[in-house]
């Protein structure tokens, strides 16, 4: 697993992750950094990305999100640490009877913040960033959509959540070549919108 080892939790983290096993190397990921983190396999994978996720570790598991342990929080203090936190993941997929839009401002409404017209500006600018017509993209429900167009979607969503820390999981995932340069891009248009932000991009390590 390429990582950088963490011997001790530090308040400098956006945060701090480790298994006991021999899958367990520590990873550390320092604030406002950009890393790539690969896993041997997808069960060590999986593990990773729903512990930050939740915000909570399993027995065998330790994590800290911004300097802070998760083990032992109460559920107030949870969820303010899994507000900071958002991904692009299958663990957090499309909702298929919604249209392009319905789940890329759902969240907001939900939560009301942003506000829909702000939802509407960040959409349409990494829509044009891509090269992508809005007006005919965002009636479309999931299934009608590409997989990229489907990255896309969900990567706009998590930019209108505006994470401090944001996973990027298994990006490449059924792309073609050409596809995977487009989506190359989800680093740039993060760093655009949050310069002090935290990325991470989590994936199989390849034989």
């Amino acid at each position: 697993m390429s990582a950088q080892l963490a011997p001790r939790p530090s308040a400098q983290l956006a945060l701090s992750y480790s298994r006991r096993g021999e899958r367990g190397l520590p990873i550390a990921v320092p604030l406002g950094s950009v890393q790539r983190i690969e896993f041997p396999d997808a069960e060590s994978k999986s593990a990773f990305v729903t512990a930050v996720l939740k915000a909570r570790c399993e027995p065998d598991e330790e994590l800290e999100l911004f300097g802070q342990p998760v083990r032992g929080l109460s559920g107030k203090a949870r969820q303010k640490l899994r507000a900071r936190v958002g991904a692009l993941s299958p663990i957090i997929g499309l909702i298929s009877n919604l249209n392009a839009w319905e789940n890329i401002s759902l969240p907001a409404a939900y939560h009301g913040k942003p506000p829909l017209d702000v939802v509407a500006t960040i959409t349409g600018e990494v829509l044009d960033a891509f090269g992508i017509e809005p007006r005919s993209f965002l009636v479309r429900v999931p299934d009608e959509l590409g997989k990229l167009e489907r990255k896309i979607a969900a990567f706009a969503r998590l930019l209108v959540a505006g994470p401090e820390l944001a996973i990027i999981e298994s990006l490449n995932d059924g792309l073609s070549r050409a596809e995977c340069a487009r989506v190359a891009g989800f680093e740039r248009e993060y760093r655009r919108r949050h310069p002090a932000g935290t990325l991470v991009f989590v994936d199989l390590r390849e034989e």
